[in-house]
């Protein structure tokens, strides 16, 4: 009755769990959001198709009912397929990935490495799950001391993703949180893992401070929890497998004790010997540069104690001989002597002075001469033609020195008004372009300039607006 009342029927859904076995054949699911059907396309009829189905892909398909009696099972046998646009759910899964991606989720470079020899494993998935005693069977074949913690949630439906970003969560907050986390889930159409490809599990998996390994589905299932884990695995069985290598594998690693044995006996004789060597040739170079400084030092020594007495007399002579010309030309003994001879003149100029004052009181400008001239004979010649220049000088500095400081007070108070840091503090600018020159003149500047303006207590970066020339 099936295969005679749907003879000729069209069928319009979404290309899922497609294989391409060496038969040639094609088999795959047909799934809209509400239901499924198994189809198959025979080799005969793939060979003429125009457009070869794709995974994910919508397609319209033209066919048959089949029965299987035994099984008491049907598929639709395909005959012409019509592409209907790409699937709902392929371009949901491909508009994610790129979202994600653009978060830098999928990137290798925050991707933990995988530990070789873990000790303690966390798993999480369904405690009832067949992918749960997969994993648990093969890991039973690892060394003894392999720890396992499952963290249990759910791997279907639209409740799962907060469970297993949960379930992520309690297995990284343990107080001895396991070295790699498995997210396992068995085989399924691609609505069933759906939820591998939520934003929260990604998100956990990708923020996950511990490696995580995935196996989920089959070796063709490919979620986007996949991309975000340090690892994927084709099915939950090989990553338990590829998590921990088993006991045979370790013992196969190992190598054997009594080539270990000898392996170190003779890296120890050889190092024996280099240490042995190394310390003999140290110790020889060590004696021959000891042996040469001695002798070098015994040498040096010789020959100094032979230089060192004729040597130290020629200084010694040289010395007094420099000593006893520098004694006749000492600053401070003659300094004594002329300050001696400069008083006796002084008492001799005195004396004179009075006798003169004495004889004519009524005269004073004749008598300072006068006493000037005898003074002056009593002086030595040079100190004869000194006198009245310390006269005039004398005259002179009571005379130039109060203009002089006038004049300077005059200086200083025109160089203060041209002071830069007065300039600044009376509310004046200095202006200096990119390349710190002085701005003097507005033909410097030009629209979008930047300036550095110096003020009296800092600086200011400036852009030019516009400019305005004064015409002249």
């Amino acid at each position: 009755m099936l295969e005679q009342g749907f003879a000729n029927v069209a069928v319009s859904g979404e290309v899922s769990r497609l294989t391409r076995p060496s038969s040639g054949h094609l088999y795959f699911t047909i799934k809209d959001a509400h239901a499924a059907i198994a189809a198959v396309v025979w080799r005969s009829t793939a060979l003429r198709l125009r457009e070869a189905p794709e995974e994910g892909g919508e397609y319209i398909f033209t066919g048959h009912i089949s029965l299987y009696e035994p099984r008491g099972s049907y598929q639709l046998v395909v005959t012409r397929i019509e592409a209907a646009g790409a699937g709902q759910l392929a371009a949901e899964f491909e508009r994610r990935k790129q979202r994600f991606a653009g978060y830098g989720w999928f990137e290798p470079g925050r991707k933990h490495p995988v530990p070789p020899l873990p000790h303690h494993i966390g798993i999480v998935t369904s405690a009832t799950a067949a992918a749960y005693e997969d994993v648990k069977k093969v890991l039973a074949t690892r060394p003894a001391w392999l720890q396992l913690t499952l963290s249990p949630c759910l791997v279907q439906g639209t409740a799962a993703p907060p469970t297993i970003a949960r379930a992520l969560q309690a297995l990284i907050d343990m107080p001895a949180p396991p070295e790699l986390i498995l997210l396992v889930r068995g085989g399924g159409s691609i609505e069933d893992l759906w939820c591998f490809n939520d934003e929260a599990v990604v998100r956990a998996i990708a923020e996950s401070p511990i490696p995580i390994m995935t196996g989920i589905g089959h070796e063709i299932d490919i979620t986007l929890a996949d991309f975000a884990a340090s690892q994927r695995a084709a099915t939950p069985s090989n990553a338990a497998e590829l998590a921990c290598p088993s006991r045979q594998e370790l013992h196969r690693r190992l190598p054997k004790v009594s080539s270990m044995a000898g392996i170190l006996r003779q890296r120890l004789n050889e190092s024996r010997h280099r240490s042995s060597a190394l310390a003999h040739r140290l110790q020889h170079a060590w004696q021959r540069r000891t042996d040469g400084r001695h002798h070098r030092c015994e040498q040096l020594h010789s020959r100094l104690s032979h230089q060192r007495v004729p040597l130290l007399q020629q200084r010694r002579e040289r010395l007094r001989a420099v000593e006893k010309r520098l004694a006749a030309m000492e600053p401070g003994r003659q300094l004594h002597q002329q300050r001696h001879r400069l008083s006796q003149r002084v008492n001799q100029l005195h004396q004179v002075l009075h006798h003169d004052l004495q004889r004519k009181t009524g005269h004073a400008r004749q008598t300072q001469q006068s006493l000037l001239l005898a003074g002056r004979d009593l002086l030595p010649p040079q100190k004869q033609q000194l006198l009245p220049l310390t006269l005039r000088l004398g005259q002179l500095r009571a005379d130039f020195i109060p203009d002089r400081k006038q004049l300077l007070t005059l200086f200083d108070s025109r160089l203060r008004n041209y002071d830069k840091q007065d300039i600044l503090a009376r509310g004046y600018s200095l202006n200096y372009d990119e390349d710190d020159k002085l701005i003097t003149r507005i033909a410097q500047l030009q629209p979008g300039a930047l300036l550095r303006v110096e003020f009296q207590d800092g600086s200011a970066a400036a852009r030019i607006e516009s400019t305005k020339r004064i015409p002249t």
